[in-house]
């Protein structure tokens, strides 16, 4: 029965499960009910929502259902191929510096499954005349904005209380890159330092998705370095999804269900008898024991206060409310000719401050132009710094006539070509997403966190799951799987009582 286990990615839908799933009449208490007869209904098929619905079948708990709005399974991990590579439209690194990533220990047991560590690239720094930038500078830069993102000299200021003047990430960043450059820099490299350190900040923004002002400081204090020594899987990251799906059989998983209605509670009751069921826009309705609810926060943010019945209690509105989510956009060109014929290195534009000022237009947010992984076809084109929406709206014609018209303005040749094909993503403007990954905003405290966390209900009724929803790994691929497997574990000690 198992499925996929030698497949990928490939779509279904269980046409045994085109009508309503009865509901099993028995009483839902703890110790009264066996697993057996459990029906948990888990919304989204991202990477929590699939570590759920595995750690539950594992653990005997077969009636689980898992509903997903897309047409496809994995969520926010979504890896295409393209051209010669395998392009990531969403999570791309595995982080390998924290303990006990459940991600990484995936990869590990997956012995031949290929993966390397993203190796130091050569990165030449161009400004908008075309002229080269000494390497020596922007590798010094590099090493002080990585220790202000770091936190190190942050978090003995946190401790005494001495933070009330750095009010988000952008100012604590040109607070310090000031000093640092009126300190550590002759005066006639100055204007140069400050643009590379602005080039840096920008790239730091572009892996959230957000701009920097609206970054919470305590996101260098509390969270791990998300950007610390990663590695890449060359056949692509839904390659970590095959293990975790091993248990999940065809009848488990519906593609192409979006979900309009969570009856969480019957008339307000608290009971453990209450009936819960989860409606579809389709008109199907399926009952359930327990709902895990693994939505994307972009999702929650609009339709929170009207896809729960009864609505959910103020303080997780708020929750949901306060916390930040980003919009990463990712642009590849791929080529028909080989890249090396005129790319030899990755590219970085250096806009000044003035320039900035005088003109906002949306390419000075590309922060650099490299090679995709063992591609010789493809170029992946990273953003960063604003206008995350408005880049993502533009029609390909235009993204590809700008980037390319900055391609040649920067190497000084007219006759670079335009690509063939253009790969990009479009995550803010999925209604099934509405955005990339959650940041710590400057509206946030951890308590948002653990508020939006918390279980609904007694037996418990409605659960949530996700990286919007772990301080441990927050916004991340590890946080996302183990979020899952956390509720999943909570619905099986609730029988174990």
């Amino acid at each position: 029965m198992q499925f996929f286990k030698n497949a990928r990615r490939k779509i279904f839908n269980a046409s045994t499960l085109k009508t309503e799933i009865p509901h099993n009449p028995h009483p839902s208490g703890g110790g009264q009910k066996s697993i057996n007869d459990v029906q948990t209904v888990i919304i989204g098929a991202g990477l929590a929502g699939l570590s759920a619905a595995s750690h539950l079948i594992k653990n005997g708990f077969k009636r689980t259902i898992i509903l997903e709005a897309t047409d496809r399974y994995g969520g926010r991990i979504n890896s295409k191929h393209f051209g010669d590579a395998f392009c990531e439209l969403g999570a791309k690194w595995i982080s390998i510096d924290a303990s006990h990533n459940t991600v990484y220990e995936l990869l590990q047991q997956r012995s031949g499954l290929p993966k390397k560590i993203q190796q130091k690239e050569e990165t030449l720094y161009v400004n908008t005349k075309g002229a080269k930038i000494n390497k020596q500078l922007p590798e010094l830069v590099d090493i002080f904005f990585k220790k202000l993102c770091a936190g190190v000299e942050l978090k003995n200021r946190y401790a005494k209380g001495n933070l009330h003047e750095l009010d988000n990430v952008y100012s604590y960043f040109q607070a310090e890159s000031a000093k640092i450059i009126n300190a550590m820099f002759k005066e006639k490299e100055r204007l140069l330092v400050a643009d590379i350190f602005n080039a840096l900040m920008k790239d730091f923004g572009g892996k959230l998705g957000c701009n920097l002002e609206y970054l919470n400081i305590e996101q260098l204090i509390k969270f791990k370095n998300q950007f610390a020594y990663p590695i890449y899987i060359p056949t692509g990251m839904n390659s970590i999804l095959d293990d975790v799906i091993i248990n999940i059989d065809s009848d488990n998983l519906l593609i192409g269900r979006p979900v309009g209605e969570i009856k969480w509670l019957s008339n307000g009751s608290m009971s453990r008898d209450t009936k819960k069921s989860v409606n579809c826009l389709d008109g199907s309705v399926i009952n359930a024991d327990h709902i895990i609810c693994t939505v994307p926060l972009g999702v929650l943010k609009t339709f929170a206060g009207l896809m729960f019945k009864p609505p959910l209690p103020a303080e997780k509105l708020n929750a949901i409310r306060n916390l930040g989510f980003g919009s990463p956009v990712k642009i590849y060109f791929e080529y028909k000719n080989p890249l090396p014929e005129w790319f030899s290195t990755n590219l970085r534009p250096l806009w000044s401050s003035e320039e900035h000022l005088q003109d906002r237009h949306w390419t000075k947010q590309v922060v650099e132009i490299s090679k995709a992984p063992s591609s010789n076809h493809v170029l992946e084109i990273t953003i960063g710094g604003a206008y995350y929406d408005e880049i993502e709206k533009l029609p390909d014609t235009e993204v590809i006539d700008e980037i390319t018209k900055l391609l040649r303005l920067c190497l000084k040749n007219p006759k670079i070509p335009f690509p063939a094909e253009v790969l990009r993503s479009k995550w803010s403007s999925s209604a099934c997403y509405l955005g990339g990954r959650p940041y710590f905003s400057t509206n946030s405290s951890a308590q948002d966190i653990q508020t939006l966390s918390k279980p609904l209900g007694i037996t418990p009724s409605l659960l949530f799951a996700g990286d919007a929803t772990i301080l441990n790994g927050f916004g991340t691929v590890d946080g996302a799987r183990m979020s899952g497997i956390r509720e999943a574990q909570r619905i099986i000690d609730y029988y174990k009582k």
